[in-house]
């Protein structure tokens, strides 16, 4: 940015030229250099606004299910990721087991047990007859004890290889969605 200055062969640069307005015949005068300042503080946020509104939407683990995040913060935090997807899993299946009193079966017995199509203890809510109510019965009846065999049972009976923080965020994210949906169902 460049101001105009009478007298003057070129444009002066009111941020570089500031100083001078103490000087006995100043280039600027302060009302010069404080209305550059907000004209640049202007462009400047116009930028920004459109630098973020270009950029890709992002989520952290922090929007997560809070069960699903209340378990595994510290561990995340600490870098133990494995460990983090192994506490959420346990702790949703805990909640489930707590919820439901199923507390003498073991972790995929209960999801398939909670989500079986015939004879549900939870049901995704509204009429059973209609096509996304059912698609989502049969969905979680499929998607939970898949999801405890996949997630939950390597994350605590696999190899201790830790996980990288995207495989974990990937793990994590799917128990969220789990959990939500748990939170949506009917029943006990």
């Amino acid at each position: 940015m460049y101001v105009g200055v009478a007298g003057f062969p070129e444009p002066v640069d009111p941020i570089a030229a500031w100083k001078t307005v103490i000087t006995p015949k100043p280039l600027l005068e302060p009302s010069d250099v404080l209305d550059s300042a907000e004209q640049i503080l202007g462009r400047l946020e116009a930028l920004t606004d459109k630098a973020e509104a270009e950029l890709p939407p992002t989520t952290g683990v922090e929007a997560m299910h809070p069960t699903i995040w209340g378990a595994a913060r510290k561990l995340w935090l600490d870098g133990h990721f494995r460990l983090a997807v192994q506490s959420a899993a346990e702790t949703l299946i805990s909640q489930l087991k707590t919820r439901t009193g199923l507390t003498n079966m073991d972790a995929t017995n209960v999801y398939e047990k909670v989500f079986n199509t015939k004879s549900p203890v939870l049901t995704w809510p509204g009429d059973p007859n209609d096509r996304t109510v059912s698609s989502m019965q049969n969905g979680l009846s499929k998607y939970a004890p898949g999801l405890n065999m996949t997630v939950r049972n390597t994350a605590t009976h696999g190899p201790s290889d830790e996980m990288t923080a995207q495989q974990a965020l990937e793990r994590l994210a799917a128990l969220s969605l789990l959990a939500h949906w748990i939170d949506e169902c009917e029943g006990p």
